[in-house]
């Protein structure tokens, strides 16, 4: 008996590793940008660590006072096994997403991922056999471990886990909570103080690595009512150390991001069902429940993108909302009847719907319609119904002994080829961003973010296609990039990144600034602060165009979209401080208004510095200068200082600011006439 476990142990670990084996030349896709390349803390390798466990989980992307950090994500273990391999492996790395070489090394990512799930694997292999220690089968290679492990190792929901860097916060959530249910396990069965100790630590860490991991607290105690005769006191018992664990993850996480509750985003692609009434958002959410459950029979198509409107808001009216509603209803029967009888359907049932609960958008939204990732756990559920089938329930209908192993080793076999094929198949996508965007933009050819990111990863090929000066090669990516875009406009007309890319494309194709402008107006309506925006505006308007009057008026565009900005007010003054002295009036009144928003802004303080002379306010004049000059000494400030005291014959003061000026540029000529004409008028 012992070797035939060290048997399926030797299948499981070579079977795992070999359907992943192909991800080990895998670079970095979709969300291992914010966990880990672009991640500062991640970045900075064991003295990262601190911080990581400070904050939220992306701040080390966005800063750690950034609004992109509502909703709160707090699940550090998984970012800290990144600092440790940037630590220790890491090495100068390049990625066709990033500007920048960083520190990495995905290789040795991508095998950590797979070792992490083998580990997860052999634990629950371990766990089950324990669970079901009293059911024998007729080969004990179709026990109910080994077929659901097996099961549950091929899946192909969980090729995004594993292919995915990023995935380990799941892998490590699991791995921790089924060894939190071994502990409770060694304790119900030896009854050592101790385990409840581990269990305490497994939970704990499991909560580190993912919020998932709390639904545990109903699924470990659960397994022990239906697999073990304990009294309701010892399940109390076995549930404190539980608590206790998570509870001092919620501490550390009310610590770092205090209290995220209530905060909902205000963008579709942060929030799915901010365009559906509440009657749809629920009858969308059961549509999602039902795909759920086609995808653990038949995990075909696969997608990273379920974004809106991949799937679509739907009504109470559509027959699949119904059908949701029946199936779930039923599996929701099926648990409660067989609960006091300890049915393995029941169990099974429970275990999905429990787990895939904190997900399923039904008490609270995540954010997302959903995910193949929400059901990394859930689908174990499936997996052991599946396996006891095979090994009890056919046993039962089949008698003859040949029959049953015959039909059942060919079921077992063929459902894990089929899983095997498609999750080795599968993988190959998850190569890089390219690769993954690519190939999924045909799957979820309805979702604006899908449209708009595969447009995305054409455009940053565009820009180094530029570097290198290859003209030729960057418009033939700007112009496959365009329909993309397009779609995702049609889908979603206020998506930022679609307008400023598409925006930019004509200005890079075609010189055409104003179309790009328009583009950028239309950004504006929606995010009036959008920093890219901004930047390239600045930079094409200054720079690349000499229309005063068009730009005066996409200013005053800009000054109405954006009114607590300070730059669109400071622009227009600009352009008429620049049209000569007569213009003064107006630049007086567009920059005051400037100032009142931002006071310590050096060129507004001195073009208005330089205006209030111009109509001979004096006090005004200098009052602006001696405010520039604090904020950054500049030598035409200090002259023009100078010359406000010399035109009161205070020429010991001008003197001194021309000195102070001369002190910054001391071959200046123009400067030195101005000390000489100070002197002179002193002696």
């Amino acid at each position: 008996m012992k070797n035939i476990n060290s048997i399926k142990v030797i299948i499981i670990t070579v079977f795992t590793f070999l359907i992943y084996s192909n991800t080990l030349g895998h670079k970095y896709a979709l969300d291992d940008k914010a966990v880990y390349w672009k991640n500062e803390f991640v970045q900075n390798g064991i003295s990262g660590i601190k911080d990581i466990l400070a904050y939220d989980s992306m701040a080390g992307m966005f800063g750690k006072d950034s609004k992109e950090l509502e909703g709160g994500r707090y699940r550090p273990l998984s970012l800290i096994t990144f600092a440790l391999e940037v630590e220790f492996f890491g090495r100068k790395t390049s990625d066709i997403s990033a500007k920048e070489d960083f520190l990495g090394n995905p290789r040795i990512s991508h095998f950590l991922n797979i070792l992490f799930y083998i580990i997860s694997l052999l634990i629950l292999y371990k766990t089950l056999c324990r669970l079901f220690k009293n059911y024998k089968p007729k080969f004990e290679f179709l026990s109910i471990p080994f077929l659901a492990t097996m099961f549950f190792a091929a899946h192909p929901l969980h090729t995004e886990i594993v292919a995915n860097i990023k995935g380990r916060d799941e892998i490590l959530a699991f791995l921790f909570s089924i060894l939190a249910l071994n502990s409770i396990l060694n304790y119900t069965e030896k009854n050592k103080f101790t385990a409840l100790i581990s269990a305490f630590i497994f939970i704990f860490l499991a909560s580190m690595s993912k919020e998932i991991s709390i639904t545990f607290l109903a699924v470990i105690p659960l397994s022990i009512y239906f697999f073990r005769k304990e009294k309701f006191s010892k399940l109390i018992i076995i549930t404190i150390p539980l608590l206790a664990g998570a509870g001092l993850y919620l501490i550390f996480r009310s610590i770092a991001i205090g209290n995220q509750t209530g905060i909902e985003a205000s963008m579709l692609m942060n929030n799915p069902f901010l365009e559906a009434t509440t009657t749809q958002r629920y009858a969308t959410v059961f549509l999602t429940l039902l795909i759920y459950l086609k995808l653990l029979i038949f995990p075909h198509p696969l997608t990273w993108d379920y974004y809106p409107y991949h799937i679509p808001i739907v009504d109470w009216a559509d027959w699949r909302v119904i059908l949701a509603l029946v199936l779930y209803l039923s599996l929701a029967g099926i648990a409660i009847y067989g609960f006091r009888k300890k049915s393995i359907y029941s169990y099974c049932i429970l275990i999905y719907l429990i787990t895939l609960s904190i997900t399923s958008n039904l008490f609270f939204n995540i954010g997302a319609f959903m995910s193949e990732r929400f059901v990394y756990v859930s689908l174990l559920g499936f997996c052991v119904i599946f396996a006891y089938l095979i090994s009890e329930k056919l046993a039962q209908k089949i008698l003859n002994i040949k029959k049953y192993k015959n039909l059942s080793i060919s079921i077992f076999v063929f459902v894990l080829i089929a899983f095997s094929l498609k999750t080795y198949s599968r993988n190959f996508d998850w190569k890089d961003n390219l690769t993954l965007f690519g190939h999924d933009v045909k799957v979820s050819i309805n979702s604006a973010k899908g449209n708009s990111t595969y447009a995305s990863e054409l455009y940053k090929l565009s820009e180094d296609a530029e570097q290198s000066k290859d003209t030729l090669l960057r418009n033939k990516y700007l112009k496959e990039a365009i329909p993309y875009f397009e779609k995702a406009l049609e889908i979603y007309p206020d998506y930022s990144e679609a307008l400023i890319r598409l925006g930019n494309i004509y200005y890079k194709l075609d010189g055409d600034y104003k179309k790009m402008m328009d583009y950028y107006l239309k950004t504006l309506e929606t995010n009036p602060l959008n920093a890219d925006v901004w930047a390239n505006a600045k930079g094409v308007l200054n720079f690349n165009v000499d229309e005063p009057e068009y730009e005066k008026f996409i200013w005053k565009r800009f000054s109405e979209l954006s009114p607590d900005y300070y730059e669109s007010y400071f622009q227009i003054g600009s352009l008429y401080y620049f049209e000569g002295v007569q213009k003064a009036d107006s630049v007086i009144f567009w920059l005051e208004k400037s100032k009142s928003l931002n006071s310590n802004h050096f060129e507004t303080l001195f073009y208005l510095g330089i205006s209030y002379g111009n109509i001979n306010n004096i006090q005004k004049a200098r009052e602006n200068l001696l405010k520039a000059v604090e904020i950054s000494p500049n030598i035409e400030a200090y002259r023009y200082l100078g010359i406000s005291y010399g035109m009161e014959d205070d020429d010991k003061t001008a003197l001194s600011y021309f000195e102070k000026a001369l002190s910054l540029d001391p071959n200046n000529e123009v400067i030195k006439g101005y000390v000489d004409l100070a002197k002179s008028r002193l002696n």
